[in-house]
């Protein structure tokens, strides 16, 4: 395991095939949620602390994975603070998506009504949110941010949910509910900043 530090916020670890050997984790078959490979994250985490001061108990992290043909794969890792959280969000997602992607979805684009909006203070808890919504959700979801809070739209015309109660309940425990959503959505669309239209909860599903 090879660690290096690129700047201040962001270090980057080259992990070899016998790093993954060792630890009986299956490159094809990697997993985050596996115990071997959150053992390998926070053993990887904790060398940085010791050889370069890399700590990031504090901090959100964004964290990606690049395959390398020859040593195995290198992980990017990215500490973000209050200051440039959104804009290292903002640009990762946008980096992630083709040109040719964002062309088709904006034609495709169609006019919602708003279901519900909810706000969320804590990126993460929005994070867990969206995976927790996965299974259950099928419909529309846009992303707004709007000073330091997240605003999440869900639209009506191609929304399911088979459990009602279930679904609100989730959504209750991690966001707080923005009543009057018709005047809300037209404020934010003038004030707040998109950053993520129709798939947010899928997208972040995926990357975060």
């Amino acid at each position: 395991m090879k660690i290096e530090k690129i700047n201040e916020n962001k270090i980057k670890v080259t992990i070899s095939f016998n790093d993954l050997e060792e630890r009986n984790i299956d490159l094809n078959s990697l997993n985050y949620n596996s115990p071997e490979t959150q053992e390998l994250f926070w053993d990887m985490m904790e060398q940085a602390e010791i050889q370069l001061g890399f700590t990031a108990s504090d901090a959100q992290l964004c964290i990606e994975a690049v395959p390398d043909a020859d040593e195995g794969f290198v992980i990017l890792i990215t500490k973000m603070d209050e200051e440039n959280e959104f804009e290292s969000i903002h640009k990762y997602i946008k980096n992630r998506f083709r040109k040719t992607d964002l062309r088709v979805k904006k034609k495709t684009k169609k006019v919602c009504s708003t279901i519900v909006i909810y706000a969320f203070d804590d990126f993460e808890n929005l994070c867990v949110l969206c995976k927790n919504l996965f299974d259950i959700y099928s419909g529309e979801s846009t992303l707004y941010k709007l000073k330091n809070t997240y605003y999440l739209l869900l639209t009506k015309n191609s929304w399911s949910v088979d459990n009602l109660n279930a679904f609100d309940l989730i959504l209750n425990e991690y966001g707080q509910k923005v009543k009057n959503t018709n005047f809300y959505e037209g404020y934010l669309n003038e004030h707040a900043v998109k950053v993520i239209d129709c798939a947010a909860i899928e997208t972040i599903v995926n990357y975060f």
